[in-house]
């Protein structure tokens, strides 16, 4: 499972965001909806949302547990952008 981008980061609450993550496998891609959980311009947690029914929700909580740190830094500048938009 390779992550392809990240699109439509949006605030779904004061201090909740989702956006949509495209996943490859082999070959095909996939998407999954993200919750980030935030605090200020910092996203503290993330958690899994709807997804394709194709993804295994236990592999996208391994891929968070695995790579949540980078995907916190890879949506800081969304974070910043929705939040000032606000």
């Amino acid at each position: 499972m390779e992550l392809s981008r990240i699109e439509n980061f949006r605030l779904i609450d004061f201090n909740k965001a989702a956006g949509d993550v495209y996943f490859k496998v082999g070959g095909e891609e996939f998407k999954a909806e993200f919750i980030f959980y935030l605090q200020a311009n910092k996203c503290l947690s993330i958690r899994v949302g709807r997804h394709d029914p194709s993804l295994n929700t236990r592999d996208l909580e391994e891929y968070i547990e695995k790579y949540g740190r980078g995907l916190r830094e890879i949506v800081r500048p969304e974070v910043e952008r929705v939040k000032k938009e606000r």
